[in-house]
């Protein structure tokens, strides 16, 4: 039948009636924001575009260990060209020293860290001051003077790395004035305690805000600290000790290690070398004071909407300011969640016991009011419902509803052997596997295969370079090192016993076989290239014990050594480990985690029009469109009375 003149004008508001109420999805361009280190290796593992920013190949050479083997580094001469580089996504991202831009990029955590400490001689004369500076040190991060200090000096950021307990102070005592020997007798009787500081008294450094030793009295967070530090110190041998900083740029390190110089300012560098060789293998370390964690940054991208039927851009842009408004609201870090808590509002954050947030408390607010859950879903419901404004959790909440963030608390583990001659050899040969599996990047391999585990370097010793730390040679090899390759075989200490082995998920389930997870992959990497230097029948014993026979064992070497899980920080005796123990090489940092609800960002399932998602951003779902909806009104009327009237024609 052909269409009457009366009929055309139902089809043309039929037309309009569609393309109100149907009209075409908006053109919503957004792309992901890279804000992990796991995001970004999934983009770099997918492509096309696997190009990352660096300022020089050393940067890059200190970073490709967490990276994906399939990273594409490309150099640039300043600052400048690498943001524009970035902002243009000529790069997918790109790594700087420092905190970049949070309003213009995305900045998420390298998870390597580097740490610092104080540094002295080795020997029985530095037992007392190590010990007294431990003593101070521990006593600075229970007080949070480390993050004191941070946020008076932003954007200074500080990760805690605790090779040393802080949780009792007490647990780790001062030496006796009285009995003093060595160095801190003679600080103590000269009243003066003498660092090396790395500049000339005519030219001291100016490191913004990591320190600035041109004014006088100097600022900056390394300054600072150390007021922090002397506070404790002289607390406990008397204030009339005098702080004197001897500046060298050259030929310092022999005079702290001939003991005319006590010991570094806790800035220098843990990880790097001496005469070619590690200088953990001719140093002694303080308790690690801190470490810096270099940030990747890449851009972050805003999603724009183009409302194909209104073509608002006054709803566009208020709908933007939603979004951006939901966006400052959200807690992406420890830094923003002090913030916060400082502001007001709500103070309360939830833990599922009170050692947890002991562990954490001094990187926290103090006005911050802890809340104990008995389980993870109640504590999961309280971050949802904002009885809570945020949480710790160990492991890895969703990031589909939390944003997660790091504590900045990091506890590192390392392989534990007995002290004294026996067991040198053994720990240059452990600390050989070690910087060659964290160079092959070993280390993201196992984290990888074992998801969610999550793994932190901590380059305690400088992995850039492995032939800079080689195996001591088979046919010289004494003490444990030396039985090991006589017996051909390699005891480690293992926690659990034979009938109960422990389950521990992804980070090692040691009841199946073959055992699986992270620490079990990990040993495959290091039995791999111990047996490749010492011989491929060299068998792997684990010594399984629960109690503190096991720890003897190790201290009197019938046990070679612990598996490289045991914690750090633990105490022995009632005092830290690191004065009864040797360490390996740190082989990573477990990094516990805080999460806060994630702000809804995404409006597009609200409906098609920018209308329909201003008023679910806004919470507002009954004024959607309102434009649109008189309009349909009006053209539904005019549908229905020409309807009629067709109907009439027809019949």
């Amino acid at each position: 039948m052909a269409m009457t003149r009366q009929a055309l004008p139902i089809v043309c508001l039929f037309c309009q009636l569609s393309a109100c109420l149907g009209a075409v999805v908006p053109d919503v361009v957004s792309t992901v924001t890279i804000s992990s280190r796991q995001s970004l290796n999934a983009a770099l593992e997918a492509g096309p575009n696997r190009r990352m920013g660096f300022l020089s190949e050393a940067n890059f050479l200190s970073m490709h260990t967490v990276l994906s083997k399939k990273v594409e580094p490309v150099y640039f001469t300043d600052k400048e060209e690498l943001y524009k580089a970035v902002t243009s996504e000529n790069v997918l991202a790109a790594l700087i020293s420092g905190v970049p831009n949070k309003t213009m990029f995305s900045a998420f955590s390298s998870d390597l860290v580097s740490p610092r400490a104080f540094q002295m001689m080795p020997g029985s004369a530095s037992d007392d001051l190590m010990h007294a500076v431990d003593a101070a040190v521990v006593r600075t991060h229970n007080g949070g003077d480390l993050v004191r200090v941070a946020e008076a000096n932003h954007p200074f950021e500080v990760t805690e790395v605790h090779t040393c307990r802080s949780l009792e102070p007490a647990k780790v005592p001062f030496p006796d004035a009285s009995t003093a020997t060595g160095l801190l007798k003679d600080i103590l009787d000269k009243k003066r305690l003498r660092v090396l500081a790395y500049g000339t008294p005519a030219n001291k450094p100016d490191w913004k805000q990591d320190g600035n030793y041109e004014v006088d009295p100097p600022v900056g967070f390394w300054p600072e600290y150390m007021v922090a530090f002397m506070a404790e110190f002289r607390a406990a041998y008397g204030n009339d000790i005098q702080l004197e900083r001897v500046w060298m740029t050259a030929g310092g390190t022999d005079m702290v290690l001939n003991g005319s110089i006590h010991m570094t300012e806790p800035y220098y560098i843990y990880e790097s070398l001496h005469d070619g060789s590690l200088k953990k293998w001719s140093h002694k370390f303080s308790c690690i004071v801190m470490g810096y964690e270099q940030q990747f940054f890449s851009k972050r991208h805003a999603k724009v909407i183009t409302d194909a039927v209104t073509s608002d851009a006054q709803c566009a842009a208020a709908l933007k300011t939603c979004e951006d408004k939901r966006l400052m609201s959200r807690i992406t870090s420890r830094e923003e969640l002090n913030s916060k808590i400082e502001s007001g509002g709500n103070v309360k954050m939830g833990f599922l016991s009170q050692a947890n947030f002991l562990s954490v408390q001094s990187m926290l607010s103090t006005k911050v009011e802890p809340v104990i859950f008995l389980s993870t879903g109640q504590l999961y419901e309280a971050v949802v419902n904002g009885s809570v404004r945020a949480a710790l959790i160990s492991g890895v909440p969703d990031r589909t509803n939390f944003t997660v963030f790091s504590t900045d608390v990091i506890s590192p583990r390392a392989f534990q052997t007995m002290p004294g001659d026996r067991s040198v050899d053994l720990l240059r040969a452990l600390d050989a596997v070690i910087v060659r599996t964290h160079n092959a990047g070993e280390l993201l391999a196992a984290a990888t295969a074992n998801p969610p585990f999550q793994a932190v370097e901590v380059h305690t010793c400088r992995a850039d370079n492995p032939s800079a730390v080689p195996f001591p040679a088979a046919s010289t090899a004494t003490g444990l090192l030396k039985d090991i390759l006589d017996n051909k075989k390699l005891r480690v200490l293992a926690s659990g016993t034979p009938g109960n082995y422990p389950n521990w998920a992804q980070d090692g389930n040691y009841q199946a076989t073959p055992m699986t997870g992270f620490w079990p992959d990990y040993m495959g990497f290091f039995m791999a290239r111990f047996r490749a230097e010492y011989g491929s029948d060299i068998v792997l014993e684990r010594v399984w014990q629960t109690g503190t026979a096991g720890t003897e064992m190790v201290l009197n070497g019938t046990v070679h050594m612990t598996e490289p899980y045991y914690i750090y920080e633990s105490l022995y005796k009632d005092q830290p480990k690191k004065w009864s123990h040797e360490f390996s090489c740190v082989v990573m940092g477990y990094q516990q985690n805080f999460f806060a609800l994630k702000p809804a960002m995404d409006f597009t399932a609200a409906g098609p029009t920018c209308d329909y998602q201003l008023a679910a951003c806004q919470g507002n779902t009954a004024q959607i469109s309102a434009a649109c909806s008189h309009q349909a009104t009006f053209l539904l009327a005019g549908a229905v009375g020409l309807l009629l009237a067709m109907e009439g024609l027809l019949h």
